[in-house]
């Protein structure tokens, strides 16, 4: 095939023009494909999340109202699961429609470069994975915390027995005391740094408890490297552990506070710091951290692997095209969901695990790109 160097001017004007033309058709094709397909996973999602909280919802009897606007606060989470498979299967279905009717033969005939046609396509990739990356970052943090809040507060009518500030938590004790909770972490049920003050009916404070730790061990908390300052004594203790009962079961600390999904990577990088000071060191925090990075850019992914596989296959029509696009999802999720897993165990590295299906499925794609017969 002659080089554009080589051709007059006229010629390439035409060439580039016809080009234009391709793209905007095909480039038609896949939105439209690409509309009904992440919708439809949404809305599968939606009744799915739906009839796990269906149990909640009869028995509380909520408002309808307040149902739809929980469904409707999920919808960015599940619209970021779904844009993945919805690239791959809509770069699938229309090379695969495309070959059906012979177009990508005619694009041949004409002297036309099939891999240069379909290539833009790329850059629509890297538009989506931007897209997805912000509404990762800016819109589902968002929507899941108040969604949370609404089930919690609105739904199940549970009042909030914490409250934040200065980036740590309070709540009222059991025995009445005000309790200071500097970060806990959800996986290990421990509190980390923990401050427990008493009062007298006068509102006079009588005692004050200070923690390094607390850890929930057969259904009580025991506080490590304890300092009590009495203040009616007018005496200082110190233990290396002691046994409290003013401190609510970790399912309070479960409920409320912040789950990754709900921070964005700023915010939950800022916590995973917080707690790496304090000595402690989640590996999981760190495989959530990278994941936030890694899902949107699986959409550029999928849409390179989509075009190499479809160009140097003969996929056939719409429902074969549909088929191996879900086998590939699939087998994309169970590599990726194996690749977490290792991670959160330490199996491998924390900020590699979120990165091997992209890497792999990215690196088959290339191959495969760059094979296409022109």
């Amino acid at each position: 095939m002659p080089r554009y160097s080589d051709l007059p001017v006229e010629t390439v004007a035409n060439e580039i023009k016809l080009m234009r033309i391709l793209f905007k058709y095909f480039l038609k094709e896949f939105l439209k494909f690409f509309s009904i397909i992440i919708f439809a996973i949404t809305a599968i999602l939606l009744i799915a999340e739906f009839f796990d909280k269906v149990d909640e919802f009869y028995a509380k009897n909520p408002p309808v109202y307040l149902v739809l606007e929980y469904l409707l606060l999920q919808s960015p989470r599940f619209l970021l699961f779904a844009s993945p498979p919805a690239s791959l299967l809509s770069i699938l279905l229309t090379i695969g429609i495309a070959s059906k009717w012979r177009e990508t033969v005619v694009i041949q005939a004409s002297g036309e470069s099939i891999r240069r046609v379909f290539s833009y396509f790329l850059i629509i990739g890297v538009v989506i994975s931007l897209l997805a990356f912000i509404l990762s970052e800016g819109i589902v943090p968002i929507a899941m915390k108040k969604a949370s809040w609404i089930r919690n507060v609105k739904i199940l009518q549970r009042e909030s027995k914490i409250s934040y500030r200065d980036g740590a938590m309070w709540l009222k004790g059991l025995d009445g005391s005000l309790i200071y909770i500097k970060d806990f972490i959800v996986d290990e049920e421990k509190i980390l740094k923990i401050s427990i003050f008493s009062f007298n009916p006068s509102f006079e404070l009588t005692k004050r408890i200070e923690a390094e730790s607390a850890e929930w061990l057969d259904g009580r908390w025991e506080l490590e490297d304890v300092t009590i300052y009495d203040f009616n004594d007018k005496t200082t203790k110190t233990y290396k552990s002691l046994v409290s009962q003013a401190v609510e079961d970790p399912k309070i600390f479960k409920e409320e506070i912040r789950k990754p999904e709900e921070m964005s990577f700023i915010e939950l990088y800022t916590y995973y710091k917080r707690l790496e000071k304090t000595g402690f060191k989640n590996v999981k925090y760190i495989v959530d951290l990278y994941a936030k990075l890694a899902y949107p850019m699986v959409n550029f992914v999928m849409i390179l692997f989509g075009i190499g596989i479809a160009l140097n296959n003969k996929l056939g029509g719409g429902i074969r095209s549909a088929g191996i696009g879900l086998v590939i999802s699939l087998f994309y999720w169970l590599i990726y969901s194996v690749s977490l897993s290792l991670g959160n165990t330490g199996a491998i590295q924390p900020w590699l695990a979120p990165w091997i299906g992209p890497v792999v499925f990215g690196t088959a794609g290339s191959v495969m790109y760059l094979r296409i017969k022109e």
